[in-house]
């Protein structure tokens, strides 16, 4: 009777032990599931060959697309370069300036000139030179300005296709009875007036340097005078009264002539011109004056004026008084 007993408590605690393994184990098991469930999740997103295996090129290496779609890499150059369309895209706009040397100033003769010099960015760019009314005052396409009757009158300088405008006003002033209104155009004489045709340079070039003091000035022969002034060479004179300065502090200078063909007036006030440009300099270096005073002086009180088939040059502080003084000869 005892070991029946015994024998079926025994029973009893091996059916309960194997409750308790059971479902411990199947505990087990669950989380064992969920576990690998995880890493089998996490191991297929870290492997670029299981989740993108179409991206791979056959070396192995990634494609474009894997880098991130629609990457710089289809904007790039074969040597690896960035093209056009990734450096900013669309058409910028371009920032350009233009400096005018000058943005205001008084002429007091008729025929008197000076040269409208300008910077401008970018550079290479073409500059336009117009005038609001050339009856007061005109401009050729290198920026030379011509006095021409009393008034005030605006230069306009457009870069390019309208990049950028800069402006400067030319006021005329003068009395008209007193400043050789008839020689106004530069050149409207065609020959000269007899009245003219006694007037001495020579003895003008003494009153005016006896009034007004220069820097050592000498006469041209006919080889500086085709050294300074080319093209000079080929215009028949009737007087020559052209002195240079050959010093390195080259403050001003003092020329006059006389053509025999009033159609060389033109020729001579461009080899001035061409003068004056070549000492004030271009801007980008220093021009033939060398010294900042004295290249000031050749591109500020600088004139070039004719009257008849007279033409005078003169680079002096008082340059507009010895214009006024040659107009009255005439």
């Amino acid at each position: 009777m005892k070991k029946r007993i015994f024998a079926a408590v025994l029973a009893s605690a091996m059916v309960l032990s194997l409750a308790a393994c059971g479902k411990s184990g199947g505990s087990s098991s669950s989380n064992l599931g969920n576990n690998s469930s995880v890493s089998s999740s996490q191991l297929d997103a870290s492997q670029p060959d299981a989740s993108q295996p179409d991206a791979s090129n056959p070396d192995g290496s990634l494609s474009g697309s894997a880098s991130g779609g629609s990457s710089s890499s289809d904007g790039s150059l074969p040597d690896g370069s960035s093209s056009g369309s990734t450096s900013g895209g669309g058409s910028s706009s371009v920032n350009a300036s233009l400096t005018l040397n000058r943005t205001d100033v008084t002429m007091k003769t008729a025929g008197s000139t000076f040269k409208l010099r300008y910077t401008a960015e970018p550079s290479g760019v073409e500059a336009f030179f117009s005038s609001s009314d050339e009856k007061i005052a005109t401009v050729d396409g290198n920026g030379n300005v011509t006095a021409v009757a009393p008034g005030t009158a605006t230069i306009t300088v457009t870069l390019g296709d309208e990049l950028a405008q800069a402006t400067c006003i030319v006021r005329c002033k003068w009395d008209e009875t007193s400043s050789g209104g008839s020689s106004s155009s530069g050149s409207s004489n065609s020959s000269g007036s007899s009245s003219s045709s006694s007037v001495s340079l020579s003895d003008f070039y003494t009153t005016i340097t006896g009034k007004y003091e220069f820097g050592f000035l000498e006469l041209a022969d006919s080889t500086v005078l085709e050294q300074l002034y080319s093209g000079m060479s080929s215009v028949e004179l009737e007087q020559n009264q052209i002195y240079y300065c050959m010093m390195s502090m080259n403050n001003g200078e003092f020329a006059m002539v006389q053509v025999k063909d009033s159609k060389d007036v033109d020729t001579v006030k461009a080899a001035f011109q061409a003068r004056i440009d070549y000492m004030v300099g271009d801007g980008n270096g220093p021009g033939g004056a060398q010294y900042p005073m004295a290249m000031d002086q050749w591109e500020n009180n600088s004139r070039v004026v004719s009257n008849g088939n007279y033409v005078m040059m003169v680079v002096h502080e008082s340059c507009d008084d010895i214009v006024k003084e040659f107009n009255a000869l005439f």
